[in-house]
């Protein structure tokens, strides 16, 4: 099948998804314009026919607008994150495919906020990977040294199977996986049954003693036998070879002066929990997309209408603390989703926080058009209050908004802002709201968190029994 062919049909069937939100622009315009990228789908040789290579294609598509895979960069990720190194690129097989490391003894239980980000910073990684080498394969290799029952999270393996089947269809070159314990033998059993035959072919349970013959020697860790002394060292640019610097959240906030808001009102719209989160990571472009999931990016289900825009959440967004882990990252992200309802023209809008210190906006400034929207990432990152304790003050973040020519890049908008007259502008507020957990009763085991390993071993084995692979 040609890519013409291909493109044509999946144009045909699915470019309405690009005005409803369910995929975002930039990934639909790279569907088209990228042979390498389309052929991944076009040429899927594990698809069949061509109805099954273009539900590759959707599925990938909403993912990407889902997780807002498109147009990531480093610094959308904390910093800790970046230094821990659990998951990396280094080194290669003896076929030549660069080698994906997870150390899994670094996985475990995750809030749903927590493996959003990680499935981020995956998708990232294999989409940098494979922007500079398309016809590369990648292998992968699951180092289990010192792993246990706690650390196999299931939704996290779930998530890379699918990645390697369904979003970027022929990438996997191995799956090796290393010094697997015997009691995680029923559900690695349970994971091969989510991949397809060939896939299964692919998995290669890996010891110190048969190591390598799969990776020489002196490409193999210290610990699995080699001669290869790396020591994992963050340096921005490192993880995808781009030695772009690293930036500061401070070009992204600033201080501000609030203005009254003009004729606007607050309705109550319903939130279709199908709907996605979308991002475009870019800051001078934007795409169409509904409002977002209410449980995962913001609070109650209503919008505000302004008088050119609609945004939701309408007045308040929150950020939980749902766990321990996530109070010591004391890093929490939400969502704000701008929707253009000012058909004249288009819209340059800005997004600012009363605490710059503590909270990063991305984008902080950008371009709507007519229809068009956009959701803006808000992270809560405490600079100076403990993460236990929510700030005493009253944070808020206030929305700018006015009329401009299409086209307009980031530094023009925020230009056209500064000097459009007070009567043309729309202003919002919306308060910033932190919540902490209560502290957790019982045992010393509860209290962490952790179970014991009969406890831990028999709650697996009942996760394990579902097979599906969903993209949640």
């Amino acid at each position: 099948m040609s890519i013409k062919e291909f493109r044509e049909a999946f144009s045909e069937q699915y470019s309405g998804l690009v005005a409803s939100g369910e995929f975002a622009a930039t990934d639909y315009d790279r569907l088209m314009s990228d042979d390498a990228y389309c052929n991944c789908f076009a040429g899927a040789a594990r698809a069949g026919n061509l109805e099954a290579r273009l539900q590759l294609a959707e599925a990938c598509l909403r993912w990407r607008c889902q997780d807002q895979i498109s147009g990531l960069t480093e610094a959308d990720f904390p910093l800790e994150a970046l230094q821990k190194g659990s998951v990396f690129f280094h080194s290669e097989d003896r076929e030549g495919h660069p080698i994906l490391y997870f150390r899994i003894q670094d996985s475990g239980k995750t809030s749903p906020d927590e493996l959003l980000q990680i499935r981020q910073f995956i998708g990232w990684l294999l989409d940098s990977r494979h922007r500079r080498q398309p016809e590369q394969k990648v292998s992968l290799l699951f180092d289990m040294t010192n792993a246990g029952v706690a650390n196999l999270n299931l939704d996290l393996v779930r998530f890379v199977v699918r990645a390697f089947q369904v979003y970027y269809p022929g990438l996997l070159g191995y799956l090796f996986v290393y010094e697997m314990p015997w009691v995680l033998t029923a559900a690695w059993k349970v994971i091969r049954s989510w991949l397809d035959k060939e896939a299964q072919k692919k998995i290669i349970f890996l010891k110190r003693s048969n190591v390598q013959e799969y990776i020489a020697p002196d490409k193999l860790w210290v610990h699995m036998g080699g001669t290869d002394d790396y020591q994992y060292e963050y340096s921005p640019g490192m993880l995808t070879g781009d030695t772009a610097e690293y930036p500061t959240s401070g070009d992204e906030c600033g201080d501000v002066e609030f203005v009254d808001a003009e004729n606007s009102m607050q309705v109550s719209l319903p939130l279709n929990e199908a709907d996605a989160v979308s991002l475009d990571g870019s800051q001078t472009q934007s795409f169409k997309n509904r409002s977002p999931a209410a449980s995962s990016a913001s609070l109650g289900s209503s919008s505000y209408i302004g008088r050119y825009m609609s945004i939701s959440p309408a007045d308040q967004v929150t950020f939980r603390l749902a766990t321990a882990r996530n109070n010591n990252s004391s890093d929490c992200q939400r969502t704000i989703t701008l929707t253009s309802t000012w058909q004249q023209s288009a819209l340059a809008y800005k997004v600012k926080t009363t605490c710059p210190a503590d909270y990063r906006v991305k984008p902080s400034v950008g371009l709507l058009e007519p229809g068009a929207s956009v959701c803006v990432v808000v992270t809560y990152r405490p600079s100076s209050t403990p993460p236990s304790q929510p700030p005493a003050r009253s944070d808020k973040l206030q929305l700018l908004a006015a009329p401009v020519e299409s086209g307009l890049s980031r530094e023009a908008c925020q230009e056209a802002l500064k000097s459009a007259p007070s009567e043309a502008l729309m202003e919002h507020r919306l308060r910033c709201r932190v919540e902490t957990p209560k502290p957790a009763a019982g045992s010393a085991a509860a209290a962490s968190g952790r179970l014991p390993d009969d406890q831990q071993l028999a709650a697996l084995r009942s996760e394990v029994s579902e097979p599906s692979c969903s993209t949640e």
